[in-house]
This record gives structure tokens, C-alpha cells and sequence, in this order.
């Protein structure tokens, strides 16, 4: 059973609501085709951050609660670096396997060439270690872009709502709980084939949820080890731009397993960052959380 304050459930429920209702705006307004969709999608994406400054207003727990300094550095390098080499790493496994096509760029004797996307040091035929580096920079560039939007949902997930839950609950519970959150937040347009356009159901009920709770493990091994929310910022923005790459290859009549090897993926990547936190944090009670800004 999770344990939370009153106050935080409420929290919660009224998020779901307010956001429930912009996201089935967006869908009935005419979908991703309509000029409503990104605005409307857009503008929920803030309110779990929005709520949470109005929560720590009226509760005046006062907005240091957040954690806004930087932290340590070698976690914000990790969460704008590591969404582009699992990018990479991804691509090239599934083209690997033959289960996979891109069409951002073509790989013959270590050369890279047909480059389809704008890289920081060019696009023009270059080999292969070249080509990682240009596309590991360049993915740290879309990441920082991207974070403007992120930061909403950051602030309220693991700025906020981790916090909250980690004052009464263990490290497991916790994650666990804040990624079918996130997941299931998502929910109307999962369910609409926003991300699993051929297997909605089985993306809005298993794979988005299963995936949220893994990446939170992620999140959650930045956050806590750096005592801020920049990093988990920055990894979001990585995820919504840099990472799209991956889930948008052609997978052909591969695509049902394809989601599967993501989730794995990322399971093997969450438990990896489990462990490393689990080391350091109690998992058999709360986590005494550091709010000094």
C-alpha cells in the first residue's frame, strides 16, 4: 500500500482529471492533424509542475522543496549524453539483427553515409566513430532544446511527487508507483495509438506503463544521486526528441516484437540504476531527502 498525505492524493486525482480533460480535447478536436493538438498536449505537460508550485505555496513548504541547483555535474553530463548512445546503441542492434531500418542515414565499411539529419559537425559522409560523436553532440543539443518542455512534468514527478513519496514509502515502492503514474497519465493518447499506432491497447495498458516505471528507475538513480531535478530535465528532453529516432524506425512485420526489445531494454538499464541507488538508499523504509536548495 502506498503511503501519502491527504493533500498529495488530491494532488494526484485533480492532475489526472485536468489533464484527462486537455488530452481528450486534443484528440477530439481533430488529432494530431489539428493545430489544437500540440497546444492543447503542449499545455498539459505543465500541469503536474503547475501543481506542484501551487501545492508547496499553500502547504508553504516553500519552492526549495523542488531541489533547483544544479547538483553534480557528472550526472547532468550523464542524462544529456546517455539518451543518445542508447539511441545509437538501439538503431544499430535492430539494423544488426535485420529487424530494423533507418532512413536517417546509411552504414557501408565503417562509413556513414546518405546522413538525412542535421548533425553539429555535418552531414556530409563521414566514418563511423566520427558519426557517433557528431550524433552523441547533437543529441545533447536537441536534449537541452527539448527540456523546455520537460521541465513541467519534471518538476512535478521527480521534483515533487518522488520526494513526497520517498518521505513515507521505500525506494521500490516509490519508483514503482511514480512510473505507472506517469505512464498511465498519458493514458487517452496511448490508448488513441499516440505512441503504439498498431497495438494501442497493448501499448496504453502494458508497454507504456512497464517502460515509465523502468525509465523512473533511470530518472530516479539522477535525481537522487545528484540531489536535483536538472538532470531528470534534461534526460526527458532527450527522450522526447534524440530518442524518437529509435521508436520510429521501420520495424516491418517486426514492429509487435520491436516494442517488446525497447521495453527491455530499458528494463535492463532501470535495474542496472535500481541497483546502483538501492546500494546507497534503504529499500526497507523511507529515504531521508535532502530539500536544501
Amino acid at each position: 500500500m502506498i503511503k501519502l498525505e491527504k493533500s498529495v492524493w488530491v494532488y494526484i486525482i485533480v492532475l489526472f482529471i485536468l489533464t484527462y480533460i486537455f488530452q481528450i480535447i486534443a484528440i477530439l478536436g481533430g488529432g494530431e492533424e489539428s493545430i489544437l493538438f500540440p497546444i492543447f498536449v503542449g499545455l498539459s505537460m505543465f500541469f503536474p509542475g503547475i501543481g506542484a508550485i501551487i501545492y508547496l505555496i499553500k502547504k508553504k513548504e516553500g519552492l526549495k522543496y523542488i531541489n533547483w541547483r544544479i547538483g553534480k555535474p557528472i550526472y547532468i553530463l550523464c542524462s544529456l549524453v546517455l539518451p543518445a548512445i542508447i539511441t545509437i546503441l538501439g538503431i544499430l542492434f535492430f539494423e544488426k539483427i535485420g529487424w530494423g531500418t533507418n532512413y536517417e542515414y546509411t552504414l557501408t565499411d565503417n562509413k556513414i553515409d546518405d546522413i538525412d539529419i542535421s548533425l553539429v559537425f555535418g552531414s556530409e559522409a563521414q566514418s563511423f566513430p566520427f558519426f557517433i560523436l557528431n550524433f552523441v553532440v547533437t543529441g545533447i543539443g536537441f536534449s537541452l532544446i527539448h527540456s523546455l518542455l520537460a521541465i513541467g512534468e519534471e518538476i512535478g514527478w521527480r521534483g515533487f511527487l518522488q520526494k513526497k513519496l520517498l518521505e513515507k514509502n521505500s525506494l521500490l515502492k516509490s519508483l514503482v508507483f511514480l512510473g505507472l503514474v506517469w505512464g498511465f497519465w498519458h493514458f487517452p493518447l496511448i490508448i488513441n495509438g499516440f505512441n503504439y499506432p498498431e497495438y494501442p491497447i497493448w501499448g496504453a495498458f502494458l508497454l507504456f506503463p512497464v517502460i515509465t516505471v523502468f525509465i523512473s528507475f533511470f530518472m530516479g538513480w539522477l535525481t537522487l544521486n545528484s540531489k536535483s531535478v536538472w538532470p531528470a530535465v534534461f534526460a526527458h528532453g532527450g527522450l522526447n526528441s534524440v530518442m524518437t529516432l529509435l521508436f520510429e524506425m521501420d520495424f516491418g512485420e517486426h514492429k509487435f516484437e520491436a516494442n517488446f526489445i525497447i521495453l527491455g531494454i530499458w528494463s535492463i538499464i532501470g535495474l542496472l540504476s535500481y541497483i546502483l541507488i538501492s546500494n546507497k538508499y534503504k529499500t526497507n523504509d523511507h529515504v531521508t531527502i535532502n530539500i536544501e536548495s
